[in-house]
């Protein structure tokens, strides 16, 4: 044998120590049932439908959708003054008109972006792409319609569009009673 070999060269013992066994013996069984679950499965119908366009027009629709019942209740319960129900409903008033300017601007912004690219694509040659962009237009351009409209019917305190106003004087109205009810101590049946 070389100095080498004698000096770097390991004896490896194969067999397990009786500790290693004993420990081995020792361990709990791994059952497939303690990680797999291979009951059948329930049969649940979950039904999602996504509404909304994705649009700005969306940010409008939102803002009307809100709870104003359930604000004006709570608001009632703050403050039950009526200056301050009239001075809410011109907050909310004030926040749908910006909502309206935010929208018509990001409206106004596609449109320009959009005749650009159908120009741009247009001198391109590509009349695929040209018709796309001109129908996906024909929609901003729906959109920026029927935002005007909802715009002159605010302005005309048309139901549909003042039920916001409402919901929150109700919602007002409630607050104030239940306030008025729990100072008395009077409970409703």
């Amino acid at each position: 044998m070389s100095i080498f070999s004698s000096l770097f060269s390991k004896q490896v013992n194969l067999e397990p120590s009786a500790d290693a066994v004993q420990e081995h013996k020792t361990l709990p069984e791994i059952r497939e049932e303690d990680f797999v679950d291979n009951t059948e499965p329930t049969e649940q119908k979950t039904y999602s439908v996504e509404f909304g366009t994705k649009l700005p027009i969306d940010v409008i629709y939102g803002f009307l959708k809100e709870n104003y019942d359930e604000k004006g209740f709570r608001d009632a319960l703050t403050n039950p003054d009526k200056s301050y129900k009239e001075k809410n409903l011109a907050i909310i008033r004030s926040s749908l008109a910006v909502k309206f300017k935010q929208v018509m601007l990001k409206y106004e912004d596609l449109l320009h972006e959009i005749d650009y690219l159908i120009k741009s694509r247009g001198d391109a040659g590509l009349v695929g792409m040209v018709e796309l962009l001109k129908s996906k237009k024909e929609t901003y351009e729906k959109h920026v319609d029927e935002l005007k409209k909802m715009k002159q019917d605010l302005d005309k305190e048309e139901p549909y569009m003042t039920g916001i106003f409402t919901s929150y004087e109700v919602g007002f109205l409630r607050g104030l009673a239940s306030l008025t009810l729990t100072n008395l101590n009077i409970d409703t049946i």
